[in-house]
């Protein structure tokens, strides 16, 4: 959750009910989940068989005549249900999920523009100016804002001496507005307006407000949607993701029995070792493979050359424990 904190942090400081909060809380679980859990079953599985081995029972049991296999075929079965399951997360509940708190976010933050205006900066409107005196969230007094315009590159001004929030509509007294006039006859025109008092929906104005529209970003995609995106490199990348995603909880559960098996009576640290630096070589790869958008041949590479690695220094590994090299 601390890898989501800073979301969280601004939607809690934009939203001042407790239900959605909570909602938007639980939106992030199903994004942490596809990470989680493969480190899970490794830490799982490498505790567990590190265990079996300092108290014999690993040594008992092979004396009954059970293999390694037979031994690890129980949780290897159990991660392969486990990476189906890690799948539907990464294919389905996680993308909606972010749709869902994007929208709730966009949502919480079109309802109020002086809410909006107030902490303009969790809000990340840019290129602007903000001087106000706050009554509370739904008051302001002496308001001045001056934003630049992107297209036309000049300072647009709004003044209001009251604005107030009264069932979704924004009602203000003694307004003032300059904006700048498209010409092409070589001046610069100006347009200056005076209301004595002016309303409108509130939504409208806090959308007009925020420059970083909602949309849909490509890892809110589900399964589906990627196949039918029009843009099928960036997809391809966003698939492969997911898939190695899906693989690492077989890759870590198989890594975490490999390398937590051990000799009781000298246990060394150097299978925990390989286990680190197979997991980080892992972790460094997927990160390396989500930058790789423009290159996908490399992603490819990137993202499932480190499991295959992985499968066959544990199938290595179990060989040598199975021939009684360790």
């Amino acid at each position: 959750m601390v890898t989501r904190f800073q979301d969280i942090a601004r939607f809690t400081a934009l939203s001042y009910q407790f239900g959605k909060t909570g909602l938007f809380i639980v939106y992030q679980i199903p994004s942490i989940l596809p990470i989680a859990i493969p480190i899970s079953a490794l830490i799982a599985s490498l505790l567990l068989f590190q265990r079996l081995s300092r108290t014999y029972e690993l040594t008992a049991l092979r004396a009954c005549g059970l293999s390694i296999s037979t031994l690890i075929a129980p949780l290897l079965l159990v991660s392969t249900l486990l990476s189906i399951f890690n799948f539907s997360i990464c294919a389905e509940i996680a993308p909606f999920c972010r749709r869902e708190s994007k929208t709730l976010f966009f949502h919480e933050t079109s309802q109020n523009p002086l809410l909006l205006l107030q902490r303009q900066k969790l809000v990340k409107i840019k290129h602007a100016y903000l001087d106000m005196t706050v009554k509370n969230e739904n008051a302001t007094r002496d308001l001045t804002l001056i934003i630049h315009h992107e297209n036309t590159h000049r300072l647009n001004l709004f003044s209001a001496r009251k604005l107030k929030i009264v069932d979704h509509e924004l009602q203000g007294s003694h307004l003032a507005t300059i904006s700048h006039l498209n010409s092409d006859s070589g001046f610069d025109p100006l347009i200056i307006e005076n209301q004595a008092s002016m309303s409108t929906s509130a939504p409208l104005l806090s959308a007009a407000l925020k420059k970083n529209r909602s949309h849909l970003d490509i890892n809110a995609m589900s399964f589906k949607m990627l196949l039918l995106n029009k843009k099928p490199q960036p997809a391809l990348i966003e698939m492969l993701r997911r898939l190695s995603l899906t693989l690492a909880v077989f890759s870590f559960t198989l890594l975490g029995c490999a390398f937590g098996i051990e000799q009781a009576r000298n246990p060394s640290k150097r299978n925990l070792l390989y286990a680190l630096l197979l997991t980080l070589t892992v972790l460094i790869s997927y990160l390396l493979g989500t930058k790789l958008k423009s290159f996908p041949l490399l992603a490819i590479f990137a993202f499932f050359l480190p499991h295959l690695f992985i499968w066959l220094s544990s199938i290595f590994h179990l060989h040598r424990i199975s021939r009684g090299r360790i």
